[in-house]
């Protein structure tokens, strides 16, 4: 994969800088790694900017291609038989608690004033992105107890989506840093674009019940395209109560991916 490094005060500023660059490029965020913290140094004396690394590849698809080839993209690379591993080990229970903690809300209760306060900061950091990427775009909020939803509306904003979601994802994490810093109490930002996440799922949960009959009929395991975590606990929880079939993940990051195997 390609990259390029971005410098900036804060590591959320440098990720964000590194996103809308390679989106006003059309390239497809796969990846960021921190290379340098930053360091406010001595009296000022020493002063260093982070540092990240943001692995890229070209955008080959806009959002209606995407969600429409998605299946026959997965199906193309699950209908690959794997080989059985003495070591495979089942880590159903794994992902559900990384994805669970991650959308998990903090016990603690959040103020109304504080979730007015974190909804504003992430809209602001959303219109100002938005605002240097070019896009012009209209930000629907909703707010719950617990959460936070921004839908993101517009024409050709399949740039904002990426792979799977992948460049989607990176922007809700930084939002939901940028949206936290300096206040007390956590309510979770979702970001999306034109109800690209339920349609994901809805895709997601369908071909997982297809490749499963597939499974059963031929006994054969299939393997799935690399996924990130919340994605293979759509597929998990899918067939999980499918009596017939077991789930498990093989692979690391970022090519870690969902294996459909039969049950005896």
């Amino acid at each position: 994969m390609e990259f390029i490094d971005v410098s900036a005060k804060t590591i959320e500023d440098a990720i964000a800088k590194g996103v809308a660059q390679l989106a006003a490029e059309g390239q497809e965020l796969v990846e960021t790694k921190v290379l340098e913290q930053p360091s406010s140094g001595f009296l000022g004396i020493g002063r260093k900017p982070a540092v990240v690394r943001l692995f890229f590849t070209a955008l080959a698809q806009s959002a209606t291609k995407e969600e429409a080839n998605a299946e026959e993209q997965s199906v193309a690379v699950a209908s690959e038989p794997v080989a059985t591993s003495e070591t495979e080990v089942q880590d159903t229970a794994v992902e559900t608690s990384e994805s669970t903690e991650t959308e998990k809300p903090s016990k603690k209760e959040l103020s109304k004033e504080d979730q007015q306060e974190i909804a504003e900061k992430g809209k602001q950091f959303l219109d100002d992105m938005f605002t240097q990427m070019g896009l012009t775009v209209v930000i629907e909020k909703m707010m719950t107890k617990d959460k936070i939803t921004f839908q993101v509306h517009g024409e050709d904003l399949g740039i904002l989506i990426g792979k799977h979601g992948q460049t989607l994802d990176a922007i809700q994490y930084l939002t939901n840093l940028v949206a936290h810093k300096d206040v007390s109490g956590h309510c979770h930002i979702v970001v999306d674009v034109e109800n690209y996440r339920s349609r994901r799922e809805e895709t997601l949960v369908n071909l997982a019940k297809r490749l499963a009959s597939k499974v059963k009929r031929n006994r054969q395991k299939v393997s799935l395209e690399p996924m990130n975590a919340f994605e293979r606990k759509i597929i998990h929880t899918a067939l999980q109560g499918d009596k017939n079939v077991v789930t498990n993940s093989e692979g690391d990051e970022p090519f870690r991916h969902v294996v459909i195997s039969y049950k005896k």
